[in-house]
């Protein structure tokens, strides 16, 4: 039997066989806590593991996505770097060769005069691994401005390498890019100062001069190997 006897308690009467009946008093807001408030609880707390559940669900579902692709990027870079191995492989055993050959005369290779002479240099241009295109030269009041596209032609399709310098000449007047290559002891000009280059495809190339005359511009283009061979050379004339 149950009986109100306070707006804040409720009472109740227990009777049992053979057992004199007991009195019992409980707090109002205590037995909606235990009616209401821990099934309420209960649901809550089971809500929130199903949702930390999904969140950690989805992470390891996108995490095993990604997966793959970083395996593939891996692998990409591995072999990138077997390949840079081999060359440098490669260009250690020229550079051997050379160092065994001595110091060659630059007798008979003109604008190589300006170069500190190289151990086994070699004239490497009958077969050139790479070709110029899109040649501008513009001239203003004060500035003369070369861009090219240097273009890689290997068989293989492996990187071009390589040390890249432009000499112009107007009239009496040369000067040479890229600035402060000349050694300042020796005066001369040392292959591995130039711009160094690696490209797979192409790469754009502007130097910029001064103007100290009007007159016809000869630019010759010449590129080393990193092993100092002569790879490339080409004479380009414009009017300036």
């Amino acid at each position: 039997m149950m009986k109100a006897t306070d707006s804040k308690k409720i009472s109740f009467v227990l009777y049992e066989d053979e057992i004199s009946p007991r009195f019992y008093e409980i707090n109002k807001n205590f037995a909606k806590l235990i009616l209401f408030g821990l099934p309420t609880l209960t649901l809550i707390v089971i809500l929130l593991l199903t949702g930390v559940g999904v969140y950690f669900k989805q992470i390891q579902t996108m995490a095993e996505r990604k997966e793959p692709k970083i395996i593939k990027e891996l692998k990409a870079e591995k072999r990138e770097l077997i390949i840079q191995n081999e060359q440098m492989s490669l260009e250690r055993d020229r550079l051997k060769n050379k160092l065994a050959k001595g110091v060659e005369n630059p007798t008979g290779l003109g604008f190589l005069a300006l170069f500190k002479q190289s151990a086994g240099r070699q004239d490497l241009t009958v077969s050139p691994e790479m070709n110029l295109e899109e040649v501008e030269v513009n001239s203003s009041d004060t500035e003369i401005d070369i861009n090219f596209k240097i273009i890689n032609r290997t068989k293989d399709n492996s990187r071009l390498t390589g040390y890249l310098y432009i000499i112009m000449q107007v009239g009496q007047y040369i000067e040479v890019w890229p600035v402060n290559s000349f050694d300042d002891q020796t005066m001369a000009l040392s292959y591995a100062k130039g711009e160094y280059f690696a490209t797979s495809r192409f790469r754009p190339v502007k130097a910029t001069f001064k103007k100290i005359r009007q007159g016809q511009a000869l630019f010759k283009i010449i590129v080393f190997s990193r092993t100092g061979d002569l790879i490339f050379k080409q004479l380009i004339s414009r009017p300036v």
